[in-house]
């Protein structure tokens, strides 16, 4: 098994608690009269999750509680490192069949390596889910932007943002360049102020500029009036090492 698929399950392991009431509240979380749900809560609070594929029968109908502990025992189960490439793959799918739509995020990394147009695919079809993940949105607004799609990276970074669960140096640095790159050079002055805020430095602002011409008239913006004489000393700079 891939050893990067570990952390990842790991990853989806904390989203999966954290946005499931069965998980987060055991067999508090089931109707009393919902015995099959009593049941499963009981075995995935013991993490027996083989014993719940075993118990599941496919043909039966089990409430949405249900499926959730159903499709997060796939998802538990598709981390093992016993497991080929091609049963993480099954077990994904079968999370994806109880509802468990984390499992997106597993099949994007199974593939990342050998099909990324397949793997952005699935990234895709889960922010179609309106996850409150920012993992997905930002992984997607990366790659518009080696595109050079800045409109729909843009989008997605704007999204990953507004679900993020707190504030992202790194991520309002990427939302820099996309609404740069956008046309939208107030909104860019404004997440580069705030990257710096939180750890980027003008050491990073002076190795973009210096390193892609896309950027090369930031100096220019009257947007950027704060980081000028900065900017325009870069500017400088880069034109007196040009043979």
């Amino acid at each position: 098994m891939r050893k990067w698929f570990l952390p990842v399950i790991a990853l989806f392991t904390g989203i999966l608690i954290a946005q499931s009431p069965v998980l987060a509240a055991g067999t508090s979380a089931c109707e009393k009269k919902d015995t099959a749900c009593q049941a499963f809560a009981k075995l995935a609070e013991a993490e027996q999750y083989d014993r719940i594929i075993e118990t599941a029968d496919p043909k039966k109908t089990y409430s949405a509680e249900s499926r959730k502990i159903i499709g997060q025992a796939y998802l538990m189960i598709a981390g093992r490192e016993t497991n080929t490439p091609e049963q993480e793959e099954q077990f994904c799918l079968k999370a994806l069949e109880y509802g468990a739509t984390s499992a997106y995020m597993g099949l994007y990394f199974i593939h990342a390596g050998t099909n990324a147009e397949k793997a952005l695919g699935y990234l895709k079809q889960y922010v179609a889910t309106k996850p409150m993940d920012s993992v997905p949105y930002v992984i997607l607004g990366e790659a518009e932007l080696e595109k050079n799609n800045y409109a729909a990276a843009n989008t997605y970074l704007v999204e990953a943002r507004r679900v993020a669960r707190g504030k992202s140096g790194n991520l309002d640095w990427l939302l820099f360049q996309a609404s740069y790159l956008n046309g939208d050079y107030a909104t860019s002055a404004q997440m580069l102020d705030s990257s710096f805020s939180q750890g980027k430095t003008i050491g990073d602002l002076k190795s973009l500029i210096a390193s892609d011409p896309r950027f090369s008239d930031v100096g220019k913006r009257a947007e950027f009036k704060k980081f000028m004489s900065i900017i325009n000393n870069t500017t400088v700079a880069r034109a007196q090492i040009r043979p």
